[in-house]
């Protein structure tokens, strides 16, 4: 998964639309919508931003946002039980 995806999918289980994310973060609806549909990558401060409105680390969403493509073989079973246990923290 992509981080724009992952943005998406924590901002609807946020129950959040994009005008509020975006007026939360401080950017406009388009600019969030171009990050959502993976357009454009958002800036580190952006970023902070937008974990700070979904009330999420940082790193919980560059997790989220790994696939399970981008890691080794020997690796996925620990990436799948770490991806459950993530997601059921940001999303409760």
């Amino acid at each position: 998964m992509d981080i724009g995806t992952a943005i998406k999918i924590l901002r609807k289980e946020k129950g959040l639309g994009q005008k509020q994310l975006a007026e939360m973060c401080g950017i406009s609806v388009n600019a969030l919508s171009q990050i959502e549909i993976n357009s454009t990558f958002p800036q580190k401060g952006t970023i902070k931003k937008i974990c700070e409105s979904l009330q999420i680390p940082v790193s919980y969403l560059l997790f989220f946002s790994i696939s399970e493509e981008d890691i080794p073989d020997d690796k996925k079973i620990v990436f799948k039980s770490l991806n459950s246990a993530i997601k059921s923290v940001l999303i409760d």
